[in-house]
């Protein structure tokens, strides 16, 4: 029985490190609604070596717009690890560009390491990692944009702040 009774304290005591390591889930958002928002600008493209001119795919279709506002809106994320952070040379980014009703811009971005596996750039500087999305939006909302050929530097800034 003492047997027993150690084996039982020894797992609970692993069982609490290991809970302890974990990250705990927040919920982030950008703070916006759909009627905030004009238009977005979307941009996908390779982060580190970025080539001199990018698609940009313009979209104002209030439902899209939607899915766009929803994406950033409560979304589950943990803190980034500094590895995480070391991952990101060649990894798919997706850059958004919220354009305001009243002419202000909130630009953010993702890095995908994997999937269901992404680095989120905040507006605030902040650097948080999650599950939430898909690396694949381009596809699935051209038919509905409008897409111009731009010059990289046009890409809303991501910065690694934390």
């Amino acid at each position: 029985m003492r047997a027993l009774w150690g084996v039982a304290t020894v797992l609970t005591a692993v069982c609490v490190t290991l809970l302890v390591g974990c990250a705990p889930v927040a919920e982030k958002s950008l703070g916006i609604t759909v009627d905030d928002v004009a238009f977005v600008e979307y941009y996908e493209y390779p982060w580190g070596d970025v080539p001199d001119t990018i698609d940009r795919l313009t979209l104002d279709v209030p439902e899209v717009l939607s899915e766009f506002v929803r994406a950033y809106s409560d979304m589950p994320v943990t803190d980034a690890s500094p590895s995480d952070l070391n991952d990101l040379a060649g990894g798919q980014t997706q850059s958004t560009r919220f354009v305001l009703t009243d002419g202000r811009t909130i630009e953010i971005s993702k890095v995908w390491l994997g999937p269901k596996d992404a680095i989120v750039l905040w507006p605030d500087g902040t650097v948080s990692k999650t599950e939430w999305g898909s690396p694949e939006l381009f596809d699935a909302y051209e038919s509905v944009g409008t897409i111009d050929e731009v010059d990289a530097a046009d890409r809303p800034g991501a910065t690694l702040g934390r």
